[in-house]
């Protein structure tokens, strides 16, 4: 795993050490061309300073002396660093020769016909040459050895690189130091979350956490909020469950016990009847309780989509046997030619409830009528069944789990809606009940998104 500490202080590191390289590159170079120009300058002023000098005709250049050209100033320093300078007439004949040095031990300059500044190679060694010709006449040459200029070049970039390396090393503790201080939060934080216990789902603490990590503490508190929105509601569904199932499970041992302590055969099989159906009632329950239970579980975006007209005709199929069973007419009206998304098993869920609910609460000789239309960008179903309809109260709170209306009461779990609802949502529509106008009954209108027309995100 990445450490956050050790990657900031690495790179901190790394980008000392290239400015360090590029700034002692730049000190180098910047001291050469200091350096070179001072000198450049020195030898400029020697040679004028040589021009303003008289030099007696006949005079031999053995005869003078530096202190005859350049007066002594009492300061100490090596001679042999001296600059080296001759002086010509305009015939050509020396008339003034510094003395000799260790770098050109014994002779003179010779004569260049070049002015300005030049490097010519002199025995062994490189020099620095500057070749003037004053107003006289006379013929100046200043030179410098290449080993003193390249030891002053030395010392000026030692004595620039010397701060360098001492102040960017410390800078480099310095910046570590602040680094690991100021994520020393971020432990302090780790340790809090450590000590948690497992199903803690306390909120994490924002104080004296750095800004730039606060965004990440807010996003695991929002999650942990809905985390406990979640457990709440299992708790809940489970409690809501045992206390669905404890009602038929008792009504079934009472039927049990009757059942053994019957006294004619018809009456045992009245008996054996109401307990067949009790069972039946359990199975569905327990069927609905997991179709439910899956529903709120599934998550991430659904890509799959269905053909809807196709999906209500194969409801209708299906429970054609119970619809004639009770006398009663389905007639399926799908007009809207459109995907939608979800595959089939969500779709038989959403509305297999929907019409199974307007099948129970359908009289017989009536008619339950099912519409599919195109109403923009989304595709309305509407279900219309004769019922007994619902009070404007309750035509919201059916969505509940184990919500029972009154006109439902002992006929129903209180999960159909529930589950049609939740499903509904995670293919991103909506869902909602109409009391008819035209006569008793209810009208579910169900709304999704046709696939393609828009963009697609489950409910969370």
């Amino acid at each position: 795993m990445k450490s956050l500490r050790g990657a900031l202080t690495l790179w901190v590191w790394v980008t000392i050490g290239a400015v360090g390289a590029v700034s002692a590159v730049v000190a180098i170079w910047q001291a050469q061309l200091e350096t070179q120009g001072q000198l450049d300058y020195q030898m400029q002023q020697v040679a004028q300073i040589v021009a303003g000098q008289t030099f007696t005709p006949g005079e031999q250049a053995a005869e003078l002396s530096d202190a005859k050209i350049f007066p002594s100033i009492h300061v100490h320093h090596d001679r042999d660093d001296d600059l080296i300078v001759s002086v010509r007439n305009p015939d050509g004949r020396l008339v003034y020769a510094s003395r000799t040095n260790r770098h050109l031990p014994g002779q003179s300059l010779p004569d260049f016909e070049q002015m300005g500044f030049q490097t010519r190679r002199i025995g062994h060694q490189s020099f620095r040459v500057f070749a003037a010709r004053s107003a006289s006449g006379l013929r100046i040459q200043v030179a410098q050895s290449m080993d003193v200029i390249r030891e002053a070049e030395g010392g000026i970039a030692a004595a620039t690189l010397v701060p360098i390396g001492l102040l960017l090393p410390s800078l480099a503790l310095v910046l570590g130091w602040a680094i690991r201080r100021q994520l020393r939060s971020l432990g302090a934080t780790t340790a809090v979350i450590a000590s948690r216990p497992p199903l803690s789902v306390e909120l994490l603490p924002a104080d004296g956490v750095p800004l730039e990590v606060s965004p990440l503490i807010e996003e695991i508190n929002r999650l942990l909020r809905r985390l406990t929105t979640a457990m709440d509601r299992e708790k809940r569904f489970v409690t809501d469950a045992a206390h669905s199932l404890r009602t038929p499970l008792t009504a079934l041992q009472i039927q049990a016990e009757i059942l053994d302590g019957g006294d004619g055969p018809e009456e045992r099989a009245a008996r054996l009847a109401q307990l067949r159906a009790g069972i039946k009632r359990i199975i569905r329950l327990s069927e609905q309780l997991l179709s439910h239970a899956r529903s709120q579980s599934e998550i991430g975006p659904i890509t799959v989509t269905s053909e809807l007209d196709s999906a209500l005709a194969e409801i209708v199929a299906y429970y054609a046997s119970t619809a004639q069973s009770k006398g009663v007419e389905v007639v399926l009206e799908a007009q809207s030619a459109a995907r939608v998304y979800g595959n089939t098993r969500r779709l038989t869920l959403i509305f297999g409830n929907l019409l199974d609910n307007a099948l129970r609460f359908t009289p017989g000789g009536g008619r339950i009528r099912i519409r599919s239309f195109l109403a923009g960008e989304s595709v309305r179903v509407e279900l219309w069944d004769p019922g007994c309809g619902l009070p404007p109260e309750e035509l919201e709170r059916v969505f509940e789990r184990f919500y029972q209306a009154s006109e439902n009461e002992g006929s129903g779990s209180g999960l159909g809606l529930a589950t049609v609802q939740a499903l509904v949502g995670q293919l991103g529509g909506e869902v909602h009940l109409e009391n008819r106008l035209d006569r008793s009954g209810l009208v579910a209108i169900v709304t999704l998104p046709v696939a393609g027309c828009a963009r697609f995100l489950p409910r969370p």
